[in-house]
């Protein structure tokens, strides 16, 4: 671009920066010229965010080096506003006039730009739908935490020492006047704090959900209230606003990408997405497919990072809207309903299946008359999938501490398999709850090797499908066949699997939507994995 067309796009720019200035993702086409490189990743990710990908043998990739720096200069010398950048998806947030758009669209460097909220959102409460209960009496989070077994959890030392956990939220108001936090925050275990929504460090405004949420989490105060990882380092972020609007997926992502770079182990979100003030941005439930919402976009991405995620199921149960809410639609996000004390799952909480028909919620917890901590500092029994979520958030870092050669997904797995119903499971509670002995028990009992290839995404409507080894097929040769359903072999490769070179990307370019059969034959096991491309 010639100086002309700058001088002429800055004075253009210029004369509309008195209207009202939306919000907006401009996203980058490539990363050309980065001044950083994946050999080098120290220089954009803490060590401890290498270290929680080595052990789960993950790459460091294109997505992981941060956006061209010269892109953003080139929009903040237009009179650009820019806010965010975020490299997973490679762009920026920026404020600027409808006006401006076709202007900025115009650079070579911009592939396409996304209205995602009004200038002027209200910044106060974020308000919440859960219930206040009545007070509660000291050691009141006995029973949540027991139902799932986190009692015998903490009594083998798994509290989440050395973990870290992140928490996004719409505020934290009153955080650091709460008694039962005091042991968290004198001990300098709040590693990071970023409020994605004024772009500040302030994460104490006036909305309580996440003090509520935190609490769940990391409050310790003895006889008085336990919470299910109260030993665990935290990342605190505000991505929750007022309004309802898609920026607030975006926000989310953001301040995933900082956790990541963090070296966070666990995200817990007690949010969902479904609908927003802007009905253009509103989804539907076919929408809920795990692959379509922004945030279940974002959700996806960070798996791929070895994060383990989190998710309120939603409270939209006896509402019309009746389903789950993103990011829980997403295969590799943990997503937890709400149920009583008898374990009957609550009015409020969400059903499943995804829409692509998978089990929904994942798994369930107590959620109707959680005892959780105010921003008053009182403990109080409330309802919502928001506070079964964070329980279940506490259980799965004490049992990664407990296990810590597990992968995420392999995780999660585990959660699930110990869950009380995980051979029957339904679309209310999905495969039922959680249990700590059980899923010790199963953890030293080694799946057959089948189980424990990874087939991803499955189903799936990309042009391609990921393969990925276990170690009991490390230097062992495998043939792999790509059978269709009249049996005719379409392709077939051999591979030695190695620690660092364990996955393999098979082609479906040209395949045609239908069932096929992966054939995987090794020295010590030979079957099949069904794989189904729409």
């Amino acid at each position: 671009m010639n100086r002309k067309t700058n001088l002429i796009l800055i004075l253009l720019l210029i004369g509309f920066r008195l209207s009202a200035q939306d919000r907006y993702m401009v996203f980058f086409t490539d990363k050309f010229n980065s001044s950083y490189s994946i050999s080098s990743p120290l220089n954009f990710l803490s060590q401890r965010a290498i270290d929680r990908r080595q052990r789960q043998n993950i790459p460091i990739a294109e997505n992981d080096l941060p956006v061209n720096q010269s892109y953003i200069d080139a929009l903040d010398n237009l009179g650009i506003k820019t806010i965010h950048p975020t490299k997973w998806m490679n762009g920026v947030l920026v404020e600027m006039q409808s006006s401006s758009v076709n202007l900025v669209q115009a650079l070579t460097f911009v592939e396409k730009i996304e209205y995602v909220a009004p200038g002027q959102i209200p910044v106060g409460s974020a308000g919440g739908s859960e219930v206040n209960g009545k007070l509660a009496d000291g050691g009141a989070t006995e029973f949540q935490n027991n139902m799932l077994g986190i009692d015998q959890m903490h009594d083998e030392g798994f509290e989440g020492q050395g973990m870290l956990v992140g928490v996004f939220d719409g505020g934290f108001q009153n955080m650091s006047q709460i008694g039962s936090l005091q042991a968290l925050i004198s001990s300098n275990r709040i590693v990071m704090k970023k409020n994605f929504v004024t772009n500040t460090t302030n994460i104490e405004n006036n909305e309580s959900h996440g003090t509520r949420v935190l609490s769940i989490l990391a409050a310790n105060q003895a006889n008085v209230y336990v919470g299910a990882a109260p030993a665990a380092n935290y990342v605190l972020c505000v991505t929750e606003a007022a309004g309802e609007y898609r920026v607030e997926e975006y926000n989310w992502l953001f301040a995933a990408e900082m956790a990541d770079s963090t070296g966070v182990d666990v995200i817990n979100t007690s949010l969902g997405y479904s609908t927003f003030d802007d009905a253009s941005m509103s989804y539907t439930y076919s929408d809920m497919d795990g692959e379509t919402t922004v945030i279940t976009k974002a959700s996806n991405i960070a798996a791929t990072k070895g994060i383990a995620l989190i998710n309120s199921a939603g409270n939209e149960g006896n509402k019309v809207w009746h389903f789950i809410t993103a990011p829980s639609d997403s295969k590799n996000v943990l997503s937890v309903g709400a149920v009583d004390g008898a374990g009957i799952r609550a009015s409020f909480s969400s059903f499943g299946p995804s829409a692509d028909n998978r089990v929904k919620p994942d798994v369930s917890a107590l959620g109707q008359g959680t005892a959780v901590i105010t921003a008053t500092g009182n403990i109080a029994f409330q309802n919502g999938t928001s506070f079964s979520g964070p329980v279940m958030a506490g259980f799965a870092t004490g049992l990664w501490q407990a296990f810590p050669d597990l992968t995420n997904l392999q995780l999660l797995d585990l959660i699930r398999r110990s869950a009380h119903q995980y051979d029957t499971p339904d679309y209310e509670i999905g495969y039922g709850i959680p249990n700590y002995a059980k899923a010790y028990e199963l953890a030293f009992v080694p799946e057959p090797l089948e189980n424990q290839v990874l087939v991803y995404p499955n189903p799936t409507s990309d042009s391609f499908i990921n393969l990925v080894f276990p170690d009991g097929f490390l230097s062992e040769s495998v043939s792999v066949s790509l059978v269709d359903m009249n049996g005719q072999q379409l392709n077939s490769f051999q591979i030695e699997p190695q620690l660092n070179n364990n996955r393999v990307q098979i082609d479906l370019t040209n395949r045609m939507s239908g069932v096929y059969i992966l054939k995987i034959d090794g020295q010590r096991t030979s079957f099949k994995k069904k794989i189904i491309k729409y």
